[in-house]
């Protein structure tokens, strides 16, 4: 018999919200979360720009204070990152809290932080090519230039355990800045929280991959670009930064740095976290279902819709005709079909929609009668990772419709007729069934049906039938 878990205890605050960040993160299609990542490549090179403004011709200032303001302006970068909502991979590796969880998996994961890198590279790269076009290196006599040589050509200085203890370091101020971050919504809350961690680790000269990735290619540049005049005017030797290399970059520092941000951020804030606050109690009231040879051995307030969905639904195309619809719904036991069109759902018909669709032909010419003229629009398009309980709650009533309120926010007819009764006018229209999408593609549906049997203990093994659809071209992308 299946429970709800009223007495389960609701955990850190901060790890949950980590964990539906990170779910919302991996979640986005491919396009939107690559440019999102291009977005922070960008930001993070523009705030190197400003830490190589301030700290150049410093010379004169105590090393510590010159080191802490550069790191304070560095934290600009940050700050765009988190309140712009831009994806920007040192922070996106804290995707091993739901990893950790089993509410992501190891592909899907590891797929989204190759997105994500790929677009930091593109937008750290792209300013680079914008600065040498609007000749940022020579400011200040070359020494603008210089500066970027100078810090650049240090960082291929470490040896590669130490890069990796760098990186984690790094990595490990950052996640711990934005996960602070998690326990507010305030934009400029959000700001102030990630400035310190930031400027610790730039004051002490940890190492940020995808920084260093518009910064020492940015140096490359300069070096291989640079004439006689530059060298002469800046009083330095092209000699001393021949080591900087694309190979010596990806080798003495990339790899490393990239792979000590990973342990940093993953291991010592995400997963540590997740192993103080995140395991799930052992005495938890498990969902067991009967009538069927498996168990699903977890509560029902963890089960996502992507866990309950049929990925085998019934598919129709807008010109099958009600009476072979029908039929296929009885032949395959199900309650509603989903009407597809190019591999796009174009909206769904149940079994009241056929029964008006034949009273409509006078019961006699439903086979002449197309599902496109019967169907309804598709009401509930939920994503893959959407909690099956807030999915249920959406299906079982419309809220907005059992609470009334006017323009001014307050409760209208709340006190005509029980909440039984209301909550029988409430039905939300076209909740037979709800299509599940993920990365911008139809993953399954969930029909109402289902949802009852699960929530009332009566779910029965699911049985993967072979696909059947009524035309060739209904079918899901």
């Amino acid at each position: 018999m299946l429970s709800l878990v009223a007495e389960q205890p609701k955990g850190d605050p901060l790890l949950l919200a980590a964990e539906k960040s990170a779910l919302a993160k991996a979640s986005k299609p491919t396009r939107v979360a690559f440019s999102l990542a291009v977005l922070a490549g960008i930001y993070i090179g523009i705030a190197f720009t400003f830490y190589i403004t301030v700290v150049t011709g410093a010379g004169d200032m105590p090393w510590g204070v010159s080191r802490l303001l550069g790191g304070l302006v560095f934290s600009l970068g940050l700050i765009l990152v988190v309140v712009g909502g831009a994806e920007l991979f040192t922070s996106t590796v804290l995707t091993v809290v739901p990893w950790a969880s089993g509410s992501l998996s190891s592909s899907r994961m590891l797929a989204h932080w190759g997105r994500i890198y790929a677009g930091n590279i593109v937008g750290a790269l792209a300013l680079v090519a914008l600065l040498l076009m609007a000749g940022q290196p020579d400011l200040l006599g070359g020494q603008w230039g210089l500066t970027v040589m100078s810090v650049a050509s240090h960082k291929l200085e470490h040896s590669f355990a130490q890069a990796v203890a760098l990186g984690a370091l790094c990595n490990l101020l950052v996640c711990l800045g934005v996960w602070m971050t998690f326990s507010t919504e305030n934009p400029a809350a959000k700001a102030a929280l990630v400035v310190l961690p930031v400027a610790m680790f730039v004051s002490a000269g940890f190492e940020h991959s995808i920084a260093n990735l518009f910064l020492v290619p940015l140096g490359i540049a300069i070096h291989q670009m640079a004439d006689g005049a530059f060298w002469s005017a800046v009083g330095a030797d092209s000699a001393q930064f021949a080591h900087l290399t694309v190979r010596n970059f990806i080798l003495h520092n990339l790899i490393p740095v990239t792979l000590g941000n990973v342990l940093g951020g993953g291991l010592f804030v995400g997963l540590f976290h997740w192993w103080i606050h995140g395991q799930r109690p052992t005495n938890v009231t498990q969902l067991t279902v009967h009538q069927g040879a498996s168990t699903m051995s977890k509560p029902l307030s963890q089960l996502t819709v992507a866990e309950l969905a049929d990925t085998q639904p019934l598919l129709v195309a807008p010109d099958a005709n009600v009476a072979e619809v029908t039929a296929q719904l009885m032949a395959r036991g199900r309650g509603a079909a989903l009407v597809v069109r190019n591999g796009q759902p174009v909206g769904m018909v149940d079994e009241q929609d056929l029964l008006q669709a034949c009273y409509l032909a006078n019961f006699e010419d439903a086979q002449f009668v197309p599902v496109e003229q019967a169907m309804q629009p598709v009401t509930f398009i939920v994503d893959a990772d959407e909690p099956v309980t807030k999915l249920a709650c959406r299906m079982a009533v419309d809220e907005e419709k059992l609470y009334p309120v006017n323009d001014g926010g307050y409760l209208t007819s709340y006190n005509i007729g029980t909440l039984e009764q209301r909550a029988k006018d409430a039905v939300p229209c076209g909740n037979a069934m709800a299509v599940v999408m993920k990365e911008g593609r139809v993953a399954g549906v969930v029909e109402k049906r289902k949802l009852l049997a699960l929530v009332t203990g009566t779910l029965a093994e699911p049985k993967n039938d072979s696909q059947d659809t009524v035309q060739e071209d209904a079918q899901v992308a």
